[in-house]
């Protein structure tokens, strides 16, 4: 099994059934394992911070697991703020 359908397979048992994120170059394997599985929806945001905090609030409304995706470089960097929510 490769790497980002295993990723996929632990989300989903995890119970996540949404994420939030931003596609970038180094992260498109997962995108493409995402895609490829169809349980987890997506919604693309304008930048990667905003992903945190709709990952936070979706936990605290719903109490399942909320994701954020972000690829490497400035994503990092980006997502700190939402991250110490």
């Amino acid at each position: 099994m490769p790497v980002m359908d295993a990723v996929v397979a632990v989300l989903k048992s995890e119970g996540v059934d949404t994420a939030f994120g931003c596609p970038g170059a180094a992260i498109l394997p997962l995108y493409k394992a995402l895609e490829a599985d169809g349980a987890i929806e997506h919604l693309i945001v304008r930048h990667e911070e905003g992903a945190t905090h709709m990952a936070d609030g979706w936990a605290r409304t719903n109490g399942n697991v909320g994701v954020a995706i972000g690829t490497s470089g400035p994503a990092g960097t980006n997502m700190i703020t939402g991250l110490d929510t």
